[in-house]
């Protein structure tokens, strides 16, 4: 039973020197002469790769799960900017990069995978919109190809439906329409995860309007079960995503709520001892304090993770 480390590690940002990731905006970008600016951003997405690969390490040390982070590439699929990877001056450096990271997560069979921002569309009525989506989506597949991640659901590419216009028939039909114009490495990796808020897609919905028409598994989210149960136990909604993943382990995300009244905003820490209902399954924690939250869980749950039979496990 792995927990999973989203993205950043705040242990490895307080080595000296840190390891952080960085970013450009396209303005900067643009106002740079041409070969500056991409010697610039290839130093940047070079850098980014070096940390990829001492985070998964680092996850490998601690038997963590990693989620790639979403701002890798600055600017790549960014339209306007015109950039591919061939662009960037020190692009062999760069290849070199990916192949260690491969490397990596061979020796350490660390699960990797990724969750691409909310902006992701693939059921938007905006056509700019969803081609941005498939070019995105298909992007971060390619990449995960690259490093040795395999094309399935064991590397997973989680997305959100976020739409709502139109009979649920109509959101899943145009999903399944853009779906169908992704690479097939990119297909063979996308999951959906059930939504927080009360007008978007619970799991319910996404078991009786989605799943039962596009056998997609199903990501289930605690702490958005927990805003949007939509008459749903959490057992219950659990153990429905759990089988919508057949023979690949599920990797589930877990949060709680932060104080105050948003009660979809993520808690520093997790405190709440987890349920698994006996199943066993993988689960990225996205709560804000990341690798000190996990650490912190795991001393005060020390047997978290010891899958006890269905039948020994509290309702």
């Amino acid at each position: 039973m792995r927990l999973g480390l989203c993205c950043i590690s705040l242990n490895l940002q307080e080595l000296d020197p840190p390891l952080k990731f960085q970013t450009m905006t396209y303005k900067r970008f643009s106002s740079l002469d041409r070969e500056e600016a991409l010697s610039i951003l290839g130093d940047r997405i070079l850098n980014n790769m070096f940390v990829t690969n001492a985070t998964i390490k680092y996850c490998a040390e601690n038997n963590y799960c990693y989620r790639l982070s979403s701002d890798l590439f600055p600017l790549l699929t960014y339209d306007q900017a015109n950039v591919s990877l061939q662009d960037l001056p020190n692009f062999t450096e760069i290849s070199q990069a990916f192949d260690d990271i491969a490397y990596t997560i061979q020796q350490t069979n660390v699960r990797v995978s990724a969750h691409p921002s909310e902006f992701n569309v693939l059921a938007s009525t905006n056509q700019k919109a969803v081609d941005k989506t498939i070019t995105e989506l298909n992007f971060y597949s390619s990449f995960m190809d690259r490093i040795g991640c395999p094309a399935n659901y064991n590397s997973p590419l989680n997305i959100h439906i976020n739409n709502r216009q139109g009979s649920n028939n109509e959101v899943v039909a145009r999903f399944m329409e853009n779906f169908n114009r992704l690479d097939d490495n990119c297909r063979n990796r996308l999951v959906v995860e059930n939504d927080d808020k009360t007008n978007c897609w619970s799991v319910r919905q996404l078991m009786d309007d989605f799943h039962s028409k596009t056998n997609i598994p199903i990501t289930f989210d605690y702490l958005h079960h927990a805003c949007h149960p939509d008459f749903m136990t959490e057992r219950e909604a659990l153990e429905e995503c759990y089988m919508t993943w057949q023979n690949y382990r599920p990797l589930f995300h877990y949060s709680e709520s932060a104080p105050g009244n948003n009660p979809r905003k993520h808690a520093d820490y997790a405190v709440e001892p987890i349920n698994t209902y006996g199943l066993e399954f993988h689960l990225d924690f996205e709560v804000k304090m990341k690798d000190y939250a996990i650490k912190k869980y795991q001393e005060s749950y020390p047997l978290f993770g010891y899958c006890l039979p269905p039948t020994m496990v509290a309702s």
